[in-house]
């Protein structure tokens, strides 16, 4: 019994520190969504070359090579590239062991990268080597940064998703930015190169030895500053309105006749169009939708004409895309276009199977059959108020 008890107090220790580990990486990256965009947590089992060994929940690194060249360097990627809702990322990896050279790189590589290479030494990758303090910006010909590192060391890698810089910190000091306009998706990354290097990364799960916690604070101040500081109109209800008039115009181009209407009545905005013709419009996207090309083009010359005619481009695009849905068995030349209702307020139905290219094509039919007169009762309508 009291093995069993000590057993799962140790289980309780252990559910606990995992608790705070998920909490803290939470209270750091609050805008984060994981289940979308996951948070490297620790070091990747598959992207790494065969020379590195992990250990110790995939968080301490080692080097098993030969270690006689630089062609025994090898590097590791952590499981997941940084979320670009993060604004400013941040690492850590302590050295453990220099082992017998130090030649240690720490930095950040794309998916795909070389990885029996150092950080630094490819395309997107960065890397700040330990043996001499250069930072390698996609070249093996790396540019004085910062000092050397070694033994005991801890050395941090931040990323600034906002300006796309990167910048490192050594034992908690900042050393400034070490890398310009750097590419999305990046992962953190370490390289070894010779035998006895060993390095432990922290990702957040424990405290940082700098306090980025700050450094965070006083981005989101600036940032809120910048859009607290951003240019508009003196008076609050002439911007009102324009926004006012771009989600309306949004809705009737797209058809939402019942939430356009509501909009309309909740905002005072008055609706140009027709909204038998916005129906109208609503039915030919989704024949198109549906890859009934061939009533498409009869209900639009019975309802716009002439449109078709004045626009060869927009008939070929159709013809074309008539021809698929023929082969696939969706089209027919025979079929009744007044059999498309007034359609739905969810996008006018789920395109059929196998339908490649007919949003484009909508959109297209969209467009210039909202800037066509109606026939008969609807040829008033206008489609200023389109959005293009």
């Amino acid at each position: 019994m009291a093995a069993m008890g000590s057993g799962r107090g140790t289980m309780d220790t252990q559910n606990q520190v995992q608790s705070d580990n998920v909490d803290r990486l939470k209270l750091l990256y609050p805008n984060v969504n994981e289940d979308e965009t996951p948070l490297p947590r620790s070091w990747s089992t598959k992207d790494k070359f065969s020379y590195i060994g992990l250990s110790q929940n995939n968080l301490r690194v080692h080097y098993k090579g030969h270690g006689k060249t630089h062609k025994d360097a090898a590097s590791v990627r952590a499981t997941h590239p940084i979320p670009a809702a993060c604004g400013l990322y941040y690492f850590e990896v302590r050295i453990v062991s220099k082992g017998r050279d130090g030649y240690m790189g720490i930095g950040l590589s794309a998916h795909g990268v070389n990885m029996n290479r150092l950080p630094g030494w490819d395309k997107h990758s960065y890397g700040y080597h330990g043996d001499d303090g250069h930072s390698f910006c996609s070249s093996g010909t790396g540019q004085p940064y910062g000092p050397t590192f070694t033994t005991g060391d801890v050395i941090g890698c931040g990323v600034n998703l906002v300006d796309n810089t990167c910048f490192y910190t050594k034992n908690g000091h900042h050393l400034g930015i070490a890398f310009r306009g750097l590419p999305p998706n990046l992962y953190p990354t370490v390289g070894l190169q010779t035998p006895g290097e060993v390095v432990d990364a922290n990702f957040g799960q424990q405290p940082f030895v700098f306090d980025i916690e700050d450094m965070l604070r006083e981005l989101r101040a600036r940032t809120r500053l910048a859009i607290d500081d951003f240019p508009l109109p003196t008076e609050q209800g002439q911007w009102q309105q324009v926004l006012h008039r771009m989600v309306s115009s949004y809705l009737v181009h797209h058809g939402y006749c019942s939430t356009a209407q509501a909009f309309s009545r909740a905002t005072g905005q008055t609706i140009d169009e027709d909204i038998a013709s916005i129906k109208n419009r609503q039915r030919i996207s989704k024949l198109v939708l549906s890859g009934r090309i061939g009533e498409a083009v009869e209900l639009s010359r019975r309802l716009y004409p002439g449109l078709l005619e004045r626009d060869p481009e927009l008939v070929f695009l159709l013809k074309c895309r008539q021809f698929v849905e023929m082969v696939n068995g969706t089209d027919a030349l025979c079929a009744d276009p007044e059999q498309a209702g007034p359609g739905d307020e969810t996008g006018e139905g789920a395109a059929v199977d196998g339908v490649a290219g007919g949003d484009d094509l909508t959109t297209s039919v969209i467009s210039h059959t909202s800037r066509a007169p109606a026939n008969g009762e609807h040829a008033h309508t206008n489609g200023e108020n389109v959005v293009k």
